[in-house]
């Protein structure tokens, strides 16, 4: 959860921003694309839409921000908006060839599932067989819990659900593996659930933009 000072920080970038600072802009750019860019690998596989998607949010900001509100939390505002572009993109890109079956779907994998099998000791093997076991709100709830700095009434709102139920959906989670995996899952559960992707192929973004 970001400090109140951490939210106050980034309103006046914010503010700096629409008043016409490219600078403001590349720190916004620099300091979330990369979490983003985690995020929006695990709504959809298909890495090229998710660059896609991250172009045209941060395109967008850049080319209407000025006529944006301030929101209360950049950071809420960000990942609603991606997570909408790329819903979005992928219904476009279903839309012949499963127009009638198209529905939402969440491929929400954790770093960890990425990796060889071999190269895993027991422990993190017990882990990685854990977590291919919950179901995609649950991955969701947990990922943006320990990779972003969203309140559970952000989180909530990004999940239309309640922040209470997701207070108490990450809980039991949490109880559930402790009881399987013992007292000191959770560091290593928060070292790889933290293992991001970086973007890559982006860095030519700044020339699309005036």
């Amino acid at each position: 959860m970001l400090q109140a000072d951490e939210k106050e920080y980034w309103q006046i970038i914010w503010g700096k921003f629409k008043a016409g600072d490219r600078r403001a802009f590349e720190i916004i750019y620099n300091e979330f694309v990369d979490a983003l860019f985690s995020y929006g690998l695990r709504i959809s596989c298909h890495r090229a839409l998710v660059e896609d998607a991250i172009q045209d949010l941060f395109l967008d900001v850049y080319s209407y921000g000025e006529h944006l509100r301030k929101p209360e939390s950049l950071e809420f505002y960000l990942y609603k908006t991606l997570k909408r572009i790329i819903i979005k993109k992928l219904k476009e890109k279903y839309r012949f060839s499963h127009p009638d079956t198209f529905t939402e779907q969440f491929e929400l994998k954790f770093p960890l599932e990425e990796d060889s099998a071999q190269t895993l000791d027991a422990q993190t093997r017990a882990l990685h067989e854990e977590l291919k076991k919950l179901d995609t709100k649950k991955r969701e709830l947990l990922f943006l819990k320990f990779n972003s700095g969203l309140t559970y009434k952000e989180i909530g709102d990004l999940l239309v659900c309640n922040p209470d139920t997701v207070k108490k959906q990450v809980s039991r989670v949490l109880n559930l593996l402790r009881k399987k995996l013992g007292e000191d899952f959770l560091n290593l559960f928060v070292v790889y659930v933290r293992k991001g992707e970086r973007k890559q192929g982006m860095n030519n973004f700044f020339e699309k933009i005036p």
